[in-house]
């Protein structure tokens, strides 16, 4: 078949644990079900994915598809927009990572029925994307969070264990841990040129959906094309109190509570003790503050089924 009828699908074969190299079968069988032509190709270690869609933005394929979880499709779209041509070739994604935020904050498949179906599909929504540019380094695209503190702590927990073959201890066991070891720190936080001050921050959030670290409602209500980035923190909260507050968050219910700020606009600057976590779409950075969040309104075409 002609390129231009085909999908290339660019897979994370260690996102989720494995989970994106298991299923790999059973994509490929719904695939043929719903007479989708595909390519794939596996990617090799981080930041791969990058240079793979740089590479094929140009090509012929009616788009490009990423196969893990939210880092993976941040990978993709960062190599897209990036790419040296003025297309933007649609983007589209199966979930099969650990949290696959950008996809359940924004309701868009509740199984791999679904996201293969989405993919047989024309229907595209024009998403949001934010551009992150830290004191010192390059800029880089996010498509669901960029997270400073708590969060970002428990994201390098987890990633120093797999990094040491310990395995996935489990993400709820180290948000417990969390819980008892991490510090929280001043930060000064900007939406829009309005500065607020948070004495204890446990955790910052600039969100272009609703959910955070695998479900965590942090902005109920929040989707990927409402034209507005999202900021929320919690500060000020004693440690005891941040188990119930957390447990509020999960159902989306803590909005309007003492030590909640809730908060949407253009752009976002958050600024942080040096080496305070941080992590863009899940994935770990050493940030050099002050960090700028910026809208990039409608920059991805996205197949959204429906």
């Amino acid at each position: 078949m002609d390129p231009e009828h085909k999908i290339c699908i660019i897979v994370n074969p260690t996102a989720g644990h494995g989970k994106a190299q298991a299923i790999l079968p059973q994509v490929e069988a719904l695939l043929k079900d719903c007479n989708i032509e595909y390519d794939i190709i596996l990617t090799q270690g981080p930041g791969h994915a990058v240079s793979l869609a740089a590479e094929l933005a140009g090509s012929d394929y009616r788009a490009l598809v990423a196969m893990g979880g939210d880092g993976t499709l941040g990978e993709v779209v960062n190599g897209v927009l990036t790419a040296e041509h003025k297309r933007v070739i649609p983007i589209g994604a199966i979930p099969a990572g650990t949290g696959n935020d950008f996809i359940t904050g924004n309701r868009l498949f509740s199984n791999l029925s679904e996201a293969i179906q989405a993919l047989a599909r024309p229907k595209l929504r024009q998403f949001d994307v934010m551009l992150v540019q830290d004191a010192d380094g390059p800029s880089r695209y996010a498509v669901n969070s960029v997270g400073v503190g708590f969060d970002a702590y428990v994201c390098k927990r987890v990633a120093e264990l797999e990094s040491k073959k310990i395995g996935s201890r489990s993400y709820a066991f180290e948000v417990l841990r969390g819980l008892l070891a991490f510090q929280p720190a001043y930060m000064k936080i900007s939406l829009d040129g309005e500065e607020r001050c948070a004495e204890r921050a446990w955790l910052c959030a600039v969100m272009n959906s609703q959910n955070l670290g695998g479900g965590l409602k942090i902005i109920p209500g929040a989707v990927s094309d409402d034209r507005h980035l999202h900021v929320g923190y919690l500060s000020d909260i004693p440690r005891f109190g941040l188990v119930g507050l957390l447990l509020r968050v999960f159902k989306g219910t803590h909005v309007g509570r003492r030590g909640v700020f809730i908060g949407k606009g253009l752009k976002a600057v958050i600024d942080a003790p040096d080496h305070y976590p941080c992590h863009i779409d899940g994935d770990v950075v050493d940030a050099a503050y002050p960090l700028s969040v910026q809208l990039v309104p409608g920059a991805v075409p996205f197949l959204a089924g429906g």
